[in-house]
This record gives C-alpha cells, structure tokens and sequence, in this order.
C-alpha cells in the first residue's frame, strides 16, 4: 500500500509512483493468466527499426468510442502472428481491422496500461469481414447499385482503355506484355491512372482515380482495374462500400483483374466483367477483336460462297436461256427455210411466166425488126448522099479560105524577119551574146556588141539616161 505522507492538517498525500506502484502490484497479482479480447486496431504503430508494434485498440459503439487502450506485439510474435493472420484472411494487419487476440494484461509505473498480445485468432476477422462484406452487398442492394454497371452494354471492339493500376504493379506489367505482344497484332489505345492498390488508402486512391476518368469518359471504351501477379494478400479495400459503390454506379464498363481465385470482392460482383487475373482481362480483350474478326471471316466466307453459289445460279440459268435461245433460233431458222422456199417457189414461177411472157413480145420485135433494117438502110443511104454533096463544097471553100489566110502570114513573117529589119536601118545590141533587155542593163565599162546588116560592132558603155 502508498506510505503516507503526512501534511499539515488531516490530508494524506501520495507519490505518483506509490500510486502505479501500487496499481502494478494489484495487476501482477490478479491479472496473471491471458485473456481473449475483441477489439478495432485504429493504429498499428509499427516500427520497422526494432520490428515491435504497439497497436492502438478501440471498441466502438454507433460510431463513438467505449473504450481504448495501447497494446504491444514484440518482433517475435509479431512475425509469426502477422504470417498466421495473412495465410487465412488473405489480409494484413491494418488499421480498422476487428481483431480476436490473446493478451495479458500489464500496467508499470513508467508506461501504464497495456496489452501484451501473444496470438490473434485470424477467423474472428476473417468472420467480421464477411459480416462487413455483407452488410455491404445488403447496403448496395437495397439502394439499387448493386446491377448498375454490369448493366452496361460492352461496346462491341474494346480499344481505348483506361488501366487503374501501379506503374509499378506485377499485373500491370502482365496486361501490357499481353496486349502489346497478342499474335492477332491488335493496337490498343491505354492510358494508366496510378493509384493504391491495397490497404485502407486504396479506397480513396482508387475513387479519386475512378473520378477522373468519369470526367474524361467519352475517351475511353472500357476501364480495367488491375492489380494481382498472384499476391491475395490485402483484398479488404475490395470490400469497402465506398469502393464498391463508385464501380457499381460508374457510367463506363469496369472490368477487373485483381489477381486472386479465391471468394470474389464486392467490386469483383457489381463489375461489369470480372475475370481472375489481368492476363485473363487481356486474353478477354482480344478476344473481342478475334471474335469480331471470326465474323468478318464469316460474313466473308459467307458472302463469297453466297455470290460463288449465285454465280453458279446465274450461269446455270444463262445456260438454259442460251440452250432456249439455240432452240429457239434453230426452229426460227428452219421455219425461215421453209418460208424461203415457198417464196423461191412462187418467185420461181413468176420468172417462168416473165420470161414466157418476154419472149412472146421478143418474138413479135423480132418480125418487126426483119423489115425496119432495111427502111433504115434506104433513109441511111439518102443521108449520107446529101452529106458527101455538102462536104465536097464545104471543103472547096474552107481550102480557099485557108489559102488566103497563110499568104497573108507569109508576108508578116517576110517583114519580121531580122534579116529585113537590119536593113531597113535597124540594129541589134548584146551583152555577152545576150539581147539588152529592161531586165538585163549594162552596168559602166561593160563590152557591148551591136549587130548591123553588114558588120558587128565592139564597143564600151558608158552611161545611160532615162527618156
């Protein structure tokens, strides 16, 4: 018990350390054994230096806290607890994860009150994160989001994408390689939005990222939440209404791969698509493009047999129509010989008859041409008598009057001879044997040759002058 102090008076007055002193003698002696416990962690407090914890327990009641007091988890256990807790929950140890630990309860006089945890029973929580995992759901369904975004229609060709991942992230890297890299040769069109992708930061760090890309909608197809590489470690996010709401009410198709095969999260549920991994979220991707482009090849396959079988259709309708046609022209053809031959017949008959005919009157031109012959030959007669009268006088006069006119052309070619014109006086004057024309003048100096009736005449020229 505290030693008393006496004081003026009848006060009694203690230390602090007889106080906890006190109080850690009544803990050592009654507060021996363990105790299971049921708590919130609202910190952990972990010190990666000395590798202890020293967790901050709360126990909540609508919202208001009870009760609080601090904890210890030495480095020892707390590696083997974490790793126990881990392999069931699929979930580390967080702030506002609700806990079932043993623990023994100490109070010293230097650090007072806490809890000294030696174990902690990974089903309590793994049971309070499906109860919280429910009430989610519950929450979802009955303010009718639950179906929302997986009542969007997929577009039909998934090609710009908006990736809610880590730069940094192994599934990241997994949907890329197998996106990049698909056989097909298929181009895609992706943009990443870096976000937390576990831990209670991740709820906010996922939405905020959510929120951007809702602004930005109409650039994108589709939006893949990814995150996994195998790690199933950390989930819990995945569950959180905040979360889950943001995906089931977001106006673009979410689809996730967040790496774990086990229950699905909430956000797996009310996504539009959910498959296992992110490779599985590529491989689902392309195989949009592939299942589009079988149907082209269809369609394609189709069209062509559709317009071979066509073909075949029309050419074997052709082939009857020309087979009609041969028929056809060969029956026109004889039926056109039968005709002809009727009409060489009756042409046949009126040439007989014209030609009867023709020789009745050629007969009756002939009696009349026997005696017209000899009519012509007497008119004949007569007119060339008269002619040979008139050509012998015509021919009388015609070499009198020719006669007449060559003695009168003799005696013009007498006086144009050069001969008489020299010796009437006349001369004739040349340039190298040429006659001096207008267009052939001597030039000054030039020899000149002038002809007379009697002689020739050398002489130089001089000059000339106009009349």
């Amino acid at each position: 018990m505290p030693t008393e102090q006496p004081l003026s008076g009848s006060r009694q007055v203690y230390s602090l350390s007889e106080i906890t002193g006190s109080i850690e003698r009544m803990f050592s002696k009654y507060y021996t054994a363990p105790y299971w416990i049921k708590a919130e962690i609202s910190k952990l407090n972990f010190y990666p230096s000395s590798g202890h914890c020293y967790p901050d327990l709360v126990e909540k009641s609508d919202g208001k806290v009870r009760s609080q007091v601090r904890s210890i988890i030495w480095r020892d256990d707390l590696y083997r607890i974490s790793r126990k807790f881990e392999e069931v929950t699929r979930q580390p140890l967080s702030e506002g994860t609700a806990i079932l630990f043993q623990a023994y309860v100490k109070f010293t006089s230097e650090y007072g009150l806490s809890l000294h945890i030696t174990d902690i029973e990974p089903l309590y929580t793994l049971g309070e994160m499906a109860r919280a995992r429910m009430a989610t759901i519950e929450r979802l369904r009955k303010e009718g989001k639950f179906d929302l975004n997986r009542q969007l229609e997929l577009p039909l060709l998934l090609k710009r994408l908006a990736i809610v991942s880590a730069e940094t992230s192994k599934g990241y890297s997994d949907l890329m390689v197998s996106l990049q890299n698909n056989p097909y040769g298929y181009h895609f069109i992706t943009r990443l939005f870096t976000a937390l992708l576990q831990g209670d930061a991740a709820v906010e760090s996922i939405r905020k990222q959510l929120q951007q890309i809702a602004a930005l909608k109409h650039d994108f197809d589709a939006v893949l939440i990814i995150r996994g590489g195998g790690d199933e470690v950390g989930l819990a996010c995945y569950d959180h209404y905040d979360l889950a709401a943001e995906v089931a009410g977001f106006p673009l198709p979410v689809i996730t791969g967040i790496g774990h095969s086990t229950n699905e999260t909430v956000v797996e549920m009310v996504a539009c698509i959910n498959k296992i991994t992110p490779t599985d979220v590529a491989h689902f991707v392309i195989a949009g493009f592939r299942s589009f482009d079988e149907r082209i090849e269809q369609l394609t396959s189709g069209l062509t047999e559709g317009s071979r079988q066509l073909l075949e259709d029309h050419h074997r309708e052709f082939s009857e129509l020309m087979s009609t046609f041969r028929q056809t022209a060969t029956d026109r053809i004889l039926l056109g010989k039968e005709e002809t031959s009727i009409l060489a017949r009756g042409v046949r008959d009126l040439v007989n008859m014209a030609v009867f005919n023709h020789r009745i009157a050629m007969s009756r031109y002939e009696t009349a041409l026997s005696a017209f012959p000899f009519r012509l030959l007497e008119i004949g007669s007569s007119k060339l008598n008269n002619s040979a009268s008139f050509l012998n006088l015509h021919q009388k006069h015609l070499l009198k009057q020719q006669a007449d006119r060559l003695g009168l052309l003799g005696n013009q070619v007498q006086l144009l001879d050069p001969e008489n014109v020299l010796r009437r006086g006349f001369t004739i004057t040349r340039i190298h044997g040429k006659a001096i024309g207008s267009d052939h003048l001597p030039e000054a100096g030039t020899e000149i040759e002038t002809e007379t009736s009697q002689e020739l005449i050398y002489s130089k020229f001089t000059q000339r002058k106009p009349k």
